[in-house]
């Protein structure tokens, strides 16, 4: 009996360049492919598991690029937003310190003033002989005069600047409040009932700049004053009936 060689189909289209280029970017193999072919059951599955696999990610393509697209661009509007509140708080943050510091030395020169016209009051009456005590009497009236309506004078400004800070916190707040609200809404209309309304930060500014308005509080301030010259206008009476 004759031996025969196994029959085998002679492929006589050869691109020996382009079958290496082929298994490195696709990772198929001409040899695979011709074994499928030819009935092979690995190569078959090679090829069939392969196929799958390719069609499902053709079939997911659009909207995972579309879902990848919006993260990274999301992603890049998040942190420009978050970067835009930092430099907002950091901007009204700064300038809010600095006026309560500006306040604060106002403050401790407006008391040294005080304790100056104290002192200067004290020495001139020390200094004063007993036959001129009317008359001192008189000076000193003016300077509590005087340091009456600069007390007032000051408290009134202080309290100016401590309403402008005020109205300036006012704002910043309401401006917060409404990024925050879009926020909100934002994630509703992309998540629905899956947003995560939690992790949206909500940014809360204090209501003032350590109790300026409490602490100047100046209402009803045009009684004070006359209440405070009725006294005055008494104490020159009786002074001027004594003399």
């Amino acid at each position: 009996m004759t031996n025969h060689q196994q029959p085998r189909i002679k492929i006589h289209v050869a691109a020996p360049d382009v079958s290496r280029a082929s298994q490195t970017i696709f990772g198929l193999d001409t040899d695979v492919i011709i074994k499928a072919m030819m009935g092979d059951e690995d190569a078959t599955t090679y090829l069939a598991d392969y196929a799958n696999i390719t069609l499902k990610a053709r079939k997911n393509i659009k909207p995972v690029l579309k879902q990848a697209a919006t993260i990274y661009s999301g992603t890049k509007d998040i942190n420009q937003a978050v970067l835009y509140l930092l430099k907002s708080a950091a901007k009204n943050g700064g300038q809010i310190v600095q006026m309560k510091g500006q306040a604060l030395t106002l403050n401790k020169q407006w008391m040294n003033f005080l304790e100056q016209q104290k002192q200067k009051v004290a020495n001139d009456i020390t200094e004063v002989d007993v036959k001129h005590a009317q008359q001192m009497n008189l000076l000193t009236a003016q300077h509590q005069v005087n340091l009456r309506l600069g007390n007032i004078a000051y408290r009134d400004k202080l309290t100016k600047m401590g309403n402008q800070v005020q109205q300036k916190l006012v704002g910043m707040q309401s401006q917060a409040d409404r990024e925050y609200e879009a926020a909100r809404l934002a994630a509703i209309q992309r998540d629905g009932s899956q947003a995560d309304l939690g992790a949206i930060p909500q940014r809360t500014l204090p209501n003032s700049i350590g109790g300026v308005n409490d602490r100047f509080n100046l209402s009803g301030i045009t009684g004070t004053i006359g209440g405070f010259f009725r006294g005055v206008g008494n104490f020159f009476s009786r002074l001027i009936r004594s003399l």
